[in-house]
């Protein structure tokens, strides 16, 4: 710690305590070598760069074309990897593959329950939805109630909350 430093009061010594990792003495860049310079790049060059290339797009895509065509040739082929392990490992594999049958079936069977959850839970929003969008049109005013509740809500979740006056009848007014 820097409290354990002790610090004289000699003008002989005119460093000021520092960190271990902290040189004493100046980086060599800063002792007058010259930074690099980059020359200025106008746009005119790099036109005539692409200019100059020659056209490789018909190459590329010929190339292109032909590896994918040889991968699509190898879908599914073996690579006779799996037949050159011992039996034993390659009972292991099968059994992995088993494994992992069982766990697509559950996979299947959870999106499928989630998939009737989000269909129930859409019925029950559904009638909310409409709701909302005739208050917000101004095709109908809130319910007392509905004010109600959301007043409540406000001052649960802001402290700084202030009540509508009570002798206020909620109307059609639709909201910009």
């Amino acid at each position: 710690m820097s409290s354990n430093v002790p610090i004289s009061s000699n003008s002989n010594n005119l460093t000021a305590p520092t960190p271990q990792n902290t040189p004493l003495n100046q980086a060599p860049i800063a002792l007058g070598l010259s930074r690099p310079t980059v020359p200025d790049i106008s746009e005119d060059n790099e036109q005539d760069d692409e200019e100059s290339k020659p056209d490789l797009g018909g190459l590329e895509q010929h190339m292109l074309g032909m590896v994918q065509g040889k991968l699509a040739g190898l879908v599914g082929k073996s690579s006779g990897y799996i037949e050159s392990l011992p039996i034993e490992v390659r009972l292991s594999v099968e059994a992995l593959k088993g494994v992992q049958v069982k766990q697509n079936e559950l996979q299947n069977q959870y999106k499928r329950e989630c998939l009737e959850l989000e269909k129930k839970y859409l019925a029950l929003q559904t009638p909310l939805y409409q709701r909302r969008t005739a208050i917000i049109s101004g095709q109908s005013a809130p319910t007392q109630q509905e004010v109600d509740a959301g007043e409540q809500y406000s001052i649960k979740d802001d402290e700084n909350y202030v009540p509508i006056a009570k002798g206020t009848a909620p109307t059609t007014a639709a909201i910009p």
